[in-house]
C-alpha cells in the first residue's frame, strides 16, 4: 500500500448488487498519519470503486443514481500530511476556493461525531464562475485532517441531501494508526 494514498476499504463483506458494482454500507478511510471509519447514511450507497480514477476511493451518492450521474455526491479524504492542524488546512482551502467560491459561510453546524471528535461545517454557495453548492465538514483528528465533502449541481439538490452530511459524521470513527497503537 503507498503511504500517501488514501484507500477506503469494505468493513462490511455483505454487499448489494446495482449496476454490476459491489456497494457497501460503510468504510474505512486511509491517510498516511491516521484512518476513520463512516458509513452511508440511509439512501445511500459507499462506492469503493467509481471515484478511484479521479484519486477519491471512497465516494457517497443516493441510491438509483451513479458516481456519475448523481445530483448530490459526497467523498471523504484526509488531507495531505502537511497539514496536521484544521485551522490551517481550512485557511488555506479557503484562500484557495476563495476565487473561484466567494467567502464561505463560515461553521454554519459544528457538533461531535460518532466517536465524540469535534467537527465543523463551511457552506460554499454557487457562484457565477462555480455552479456546485458544497458543504465541507473538518474533522480535528491527532496528527492529521479529515474531511467530507457535499457536493451538489443545484440548489434544490443540495437542500434536499445536504443533512446527509451529518448522517455521516454521526457515523463516523477515528481509528488510531497501527504504528501508534504498537507504541503502547
Amino acid at each position: 500500500m503507498r503511504p500517501l494514498s488514501i484507500v477506503c476499504i469494505v468493513l462490511l463483506l455483505v454487499g448489494v448488487r446495482s449496476s454490476g458494482q459491489e456497494k457497501y454500507r460503510g468504510g474505512i478511510v486511509y491517510g498516511p498519519k491516521a484512518a476513520f471509519n463512516i458509513s452511508a447514511p440511509e439512501g445511500w450507497v459507499l462506492d469503493n470503486q467509481a471515484g478511484a480514477d479521479q484519486g477519491l476511493p471512497c465516494v457517497l451518492y443516493p441510491k438509483g443514481s451513479s458516481w456519475q450521474d448523481a445530483e448530490t455526491i459526497m467523498y471523504a479524504k484526509i488531507a495531505s500530511t502537511q497539514f496536521e492542524d484544521v485551522g490551517k488546512f481550512v485557511a488555506m482551502a479557503i484562500k484557495e476556493m476563495k476565487k473561484a467560491h466567494g467567502m464561505p459561510k463560515q461553521k454554519v453546524e459544528s457538533g461531535k461525531t460518532g466517536d465524540g471528535q469535534s467537527y465543523f461545517i463551511n457552506e460554499y454557495p454557487a457562484t457565477k464562475t462555480y455552479s456546485q453548492w458544497e458543504r465541507v465538514a473538518y474533522v480535528q483528528l491527532p496528527r492529521a485532517v479529515a474531511y467530507i465533502v457535499l457536493s451538489s449541481r443545484d440548489e434544490p439538490s443540495y437542500r434536499k441531501y445536504s443533512s446527509a452530511l451529518t448522517k455521516v459524521l454521526k457515523s463516523f470513527a477515528y481509528l488510531e494508526p497501527k504504528a501508534a497503537r504498537d507504541q503502547h
